[in-house]
């Protein structure tokens, strides 16, 4: 039989919880790296008004921090109860949203202290407010790094595979996050930093990425690129080695040499500060891939006191660099900001067939 439902993509797997997680948990499993711990974010940003928000990392837990003793008396006889841990939040007089990170890492006690959490929203003699979601995390089985839900547990629970980001859906998120603009570019030309071991036959068919037949000791995954970034913006001073020494036990060899060519072409792209001060001269980057970088810079720079003079400076690029403005600035939160521009809407105007247009 034809396997016609693969994966899901990480909104979708929220939408999911959000559409059953009160009464069904979904565990979502997918490779490590990928932004499964981004879902509380997601869920939060829909829910902040309504739920409260709870974490547990089960690789830390033992069965004995679900609950713990307490004497008290009941009817004049001194009794043992047990009560809960305040991080699954049955303290709370309104809805919550649970998540159980790495569960599969679990040990077999906590595994079997979760069964009737995931199944009924209950530890011991409470239970959660109604309209409480819970919902687990882990990783693949295949990759080899000790996840693994019994038979059991899996009955209780309803898995999904996530999939990995592709290279455009991250880099629409790295927009929005601050990424450095080298390594949303480095993205843009290697998509496949962000490939899945499982569509390669050979391990060697992918040198950036990791592969339980051939680990790396460093490779790239969003995670890992996320931190490149940060070495970029902040280690520069300190100088191109140890940059790339950094780079390189972050992502590993192979990305890291691509990351380094991307990054020397910065010294062709003008500074932000120049292009609002002199939008009709500043200087325009030679190589196709420095005006990329610097458009995608510039869509996280934009503000309502600069947008103006981007547009003017903008319009001395090519017709395709327009094109990638418009359309990637548009699916982020800069879109109010660029929307409201007069020099925006008057360029749009003029130009609304590059909208479907990319570099």
């Amino acid at each position: 039989m034809t396997d016609l439902y693969k994966s899901l993509s990480l909104q979708d797997t929220a939408n999911l919880i959000l559409a059953v997680g009160d009464t069904t948990t979904v565990l979502a499993q997918g490779e490590m790296g990928i932004g499964k711990s981004s879902i509380l974010s997601i869920l939060k940003s829909k829910l902040a008004d309504t739920h409260h928000f709870c974490y547990g990392d089960m690789t830390t837990k033992d069965v004995g921090d679900f609950l713990v003793p307490k004497i008290r008396s009941l009817n004049g006889t001194e009794v043992c109860s047990f009560i809960p841990n305040e991080e699954f939040g049955f303290h709370f007089d309104k809805p919550i949203v649970l998540m159980l990170d790495e569960i599969g890492k679990a040990s077999k006690a906590v595994m079997n202290a979760c069964l009737r959490l995931m199944l009924e929203r209950k530890l011991g003699t409470f239970e959660l407010p109604e309209g409480s979601i819970v919902f687990a995390t882990t990783n693949l089985a295949n990759e080899a790094i000790g996840d693994n839900l019994p038979p059991h547990a899996r009955n209780r629970i309803s898995v999904v595979k996530v999939r990995k980001p592709s290279a455009d859906e991250w880099i629409e998120w790295a927009l929005d996050n601050d990424i450095a603009p080298e390594v949303l570019m480095t993205v843009k030309q290697f998509p496949q930093m962000l490939a899945s071991f499982e569509d390669f036959t050979n391990a060697t068919d992918n040198e950036y990425i990791y592969d339980p037949r051939t680990p790396r000791p460093a490779f790239c995954t969003p995670r890992s690129l996320n931190r490149a970034s940060d070495i970029i913006k902040k280690s520069k001073p300190l100088g191109i080695d140890i940059m790339a020494h950094a780079l390189k036990g972050t992502i590993g060899n192979r990305a890291t040499y691509d990351m380094l060519s991307i990054i020397q072409l910065t010294d062709e792209l003008p500074t932000w500060e120049a292009i609002i001060k002199e939008p009709t001269k500043t200087k325009i980057p030679e190589s196709a891939s420095a005006v990329c970088m610097l458009v995608y810079s510039a869509i996280q720079q934009v503000e309502k006191d600069n947008i103006n003079k981007w547009v003017e400076y903008m319009g001395r690029l090519s017709k395709e660099a327009q094109g990638l403005f418009a359309t990637s600035v548009m699916r982020t939160s800069k879109k109010t900001t660029v929307g409201t521009s007069q020099g925006f809407i008057k360029w749009a105007t003029a130009n609304n067939y590059l909208f479907a247009q990319t570099v």
